[in-house]
């Protein structure tokens, strides 16, 4: 693959090398990296959580399909040694009223699923100013090295697949050169951008960035247009930021310009890869009940460390699903069928 690339593709903590590479080749050989049962647990893991009754861990989640999923697999891990705590966050639901949640439930360590969670969370913690804080662990968070700036004692789960995964793989599935991916971005994550553009290179991948100046369909459609005609790009990332992804911008800007384009789309998120929708045309996303396990892996290793947290980091997501909206693919690409096989799951 070439020289390695930097450890630390988001904005803090440590992230292994290997993980990357791993990413970068699970999907084209059907492999589940996540570890799906206790077997290599250690053995102070384990003298840790023999002890006495089960210990308490908070798990705060919205009624969401992709959250249930990921309290699957803190369950298959962690149900026989721990006393996994589900409370819905709701609308509703306030600094006080999650500090009254946390006092009833006294938890060792809190898991916090996705944007509005991780945001009550951090609105708590400046509740409770001055309070020592249980660890936490932050999964299902779109760009969670930004959303959980202020939150101390946290670990994290990345819900962005490194773009190079994606290219990668779709690579593999074409017999269309695939060299320049455009973008649209705003200001705001310009570092992002700028890491990911630094991870493509490394398989000789030139990502093309257009940043926006304002919101809304006439902007992405004026950046849209401006990839099309002065950057000849052979494919379009579209990131995770529903800030670019409301109703609206999606009806105004996006799929009038897309339409009109033959350039395949690569997306960050299942309900854009729709036979009804034209707008994905393909994915690498997280496996949400390996998430899960992931999760619980982390939460092990804090209880062998006697619930101290090593400091804020983020881990990428070690199990990837492949996702090609087929028929969308056949006309914007010159698939290669025999490697169909391969691909996770096909939606027509």
């Amino acid at each position: 693959m070439g020289e390695a690339v930097r450890s630390n593709p988001f904005n803090f903590g440590i992230t292994s090398r290997w993980a990357l590479v791993l990413l970068l080749a699970a999907p084209l050989f059907g492999c589940r990296l996540a570890r799906t049962d206790g077997t290599e647990r250690s053995a102070s893991n384990e003298r840790r959580l023999s002890r006495g009754s089960k210990t308490p861990i908070l798990v705060l989640l919205p009624r969401a399909a992709a959250a249930d999923l990921v309290l699957e697999g803190l369950n298959q891990e962690l149900e026989r040694d721990f006393d996994l705590i589900p409370r819905y966050v709701e609308k509703d639901t306030t600094p006080s009223g999650l500090d009254s949640i946390i006092r009833e439930t006294k938890p060792v360590a809190v898991v916090l699923m996705n944007n509005p969670t991780v945001r009550l969370y951090r609105r708590y913690q400046a509740l409770k100013k001055g309070s020592q804080f249980p660890p936490a662990v932050a999964v299902l968070t779109s760009f969670v090295d930004r959303t959980s700036v202020g939150i101390t004692n946290l670990t994290a789960v990345a819900y962005e697949v490194p773009l190079v995964t994606s290219l990668v793989n779709l690579r593999a599935l074409v017999n269309d050169p695939i060299r320049r991916v455009g973008v649209i971005y705003r200001p705001e994550f310009e570092n992002f951008i700028a890491e990911q553009r630094e991870l493509a290179l490394v398989e000789q991948f030139e990502l093309v960035g257009i940043p926006i100046k304002s919101e809304g369909p006439s902007e992405v459609q004026r950046a849209l247009a401006q990839l099309s005609d002065k950057s000849a790009v052979d494919a379009i990332w579209v990131l995770n930021d529903n800030r670019l992804l409301d109703q609206r911008t999606l009806r105004d800007g996006w799929l009038p310009e897309l339409r009109r384009s033959w350039t395949p789309v690569i997306v960050n998120v299942g309900s854009l890869l729709s036979a009804d929708f034209d707008f994905g045309t393909f994915a690498v996303l997280p496996d949400h009940r390996a998430i899960g396990l992931q999760a619980a892996n982390i939460i092990l290793d804090l209880a062998a460390r006697d619930w101290k947290s090593d400091g804020r980091r983020v881990e990428l997501p070690v199990s990837v699903e492949t996702v090609l909206a087929v028929d969308i693919a056949r006309k914007r690409l010159k698939l290669n069928e025999s490697e169909l096989a391969r691909v996770g799951r096909i939606v027509e």
